[in-house]
């Protein structure tokens, strides 16, 4: 499929006839970029212009005709068998039409480009602004991890909510640790409490025995 040549077909082909308009995009759709060598069967142009082969074929006379196809180089189908070779058609996409005055791009909206022309951040009325607090997310915390929209939220606090000192405190009811992490610690096995210290019980009922 070619792009440039289907959008040959639909907008610069030249005195194209109105019947013969689908037969030409079918031809374009499957010629190559420069409108070459575009070899579809004529069952399958009926399929798209939703004719009969009768009716393509009298179309493909008339589009060579006027000049709008021509035959290509036939060596193309050379793969396929001598009683299943579809023609093979060159389109003339050197031959334009001029565009109507009334179809310039910049004269008519476009497919999927804004109607209206942004106003500039120094026009605006404020009144075009919600607050924040008036907006839907609003009345979900900032803790939560997605709004009803699935999109994530970002949160308006820091990333860690609670110091160490506060987090100690709220795991031993409310007396804050001390900051230095060796502090309440045995200082003769690393990480077992000052007062409850596994292995120096051990040790000492050891000697007891």
């Amino acid at each position: 499929m070619s792009i440039e040549a289907v959008s040959w077909a639909l907008s610069d082909a030249p005195d194209v006839p109105p019947q013969c308009v689908a037969v030409l995009i079918g031809l374009a759709n499957h010629a190559h970029a420069n409108g070459r060598a575009a070899f579809p069967s004529q069952e399958r142009l009926a399929h798209y212009a939703r004719k009969t082969v009768r009716s393509v074929q009298n179309d493909l006379k008339t589009l060579e005709r006027l000049g709008l196809i021509r035959r290509g180089d036939q060596r193309h189908t050379a793969f396929l068998p001598a009683d299943r070779r579809p023609v093979v058609y060159d389109l003339a996409m050197g031959r334009r039409r001029p565009l109507p005055g009334a179809l310039d791009p910049f004269a008519e909206p476009q497919s999927g480009g804004p109607t209206e022309v942004p106003q500039p951040a120094e026009d605006r009325d404020e009144a075009d602004f919600v607050p924040v607090a008036d907006r839907g997310e609003a009345r979900f915390r900032t803790g939560r991890s997605v709004l009803p929209t699935g999109a994530k939220r970002a949160s308006g606090e820091p990333s860690l909510t609670i110091n160490n000192q506060e987090r100690a405190r709220s795991l031993r009811g409310g007396a804050a640790l001390p900051t230095n992490p060796r502090a309440g610690q045995c200082p003769k096995h690393r990480g077992s409490p000052a007062n409850n210290c596994g292995p120096c019980r051990a040790e000492r009922l050891g000697g007891a025995a």
